[in-house]
């Protein structure tokens, strides 16, 4: 026994995303080869107005049979809402007036490490 299928839920986007879907059969994937070059768009396909022979192919009994179940399956999954945007970043807080601890004023002038190639300063620590 064949299985009804409602085909008006069959909206251009529900053909858009079924021939993007990689488990899309052969039939459906060159229709969508069809409308990349321009010959028909998946609205007039949804339509029933274009007059393609590949077109028309996604209307025949076989079709019916075989790909119509996909779109149906199509139509009832919720449309890809966008990604969740990216969570804001934590923002360190500024410090306050009285708290300089995580700075460190005139490192760059405090005496540098010894070196063996360095001469030793007699004054040292002073």
């Amino acid at each position: 026994m064949a299985v009804v299928v409602d085909a008006s839920k069959f909206t251009a986007e529900v053909y858009r995303r079924a021939a993007a879907r990689p488990d899309a059969p052969p039939r459906l994937a060159r229709a969508a080869d069809c409308v990349l070059e321009g010959k028909f768009s998946w609205e007039e396909v949804a339509a029933g107005t274009c007059p393609h022979p590949l077109a028309q192919a996604l209307f025949t009994p076989k079709a019916q049979e075989k790909l119509w179940p996909l779109l149906a399956e199509v139509a009832a999954e919720p449309a890809q809402a966008p990604p969740p945007a990216a969570p804001a970043r934590a923002v360190k807080a500024p410090p306050t007036d009285d708290d300089f601890s995580e700075f460190t004023y005139l490192e760059d002038l405090a005496e540098p490490n010894s070196h063996p190639a360095w001469p030793q300063r007699p004054d040292r620590g002073r």
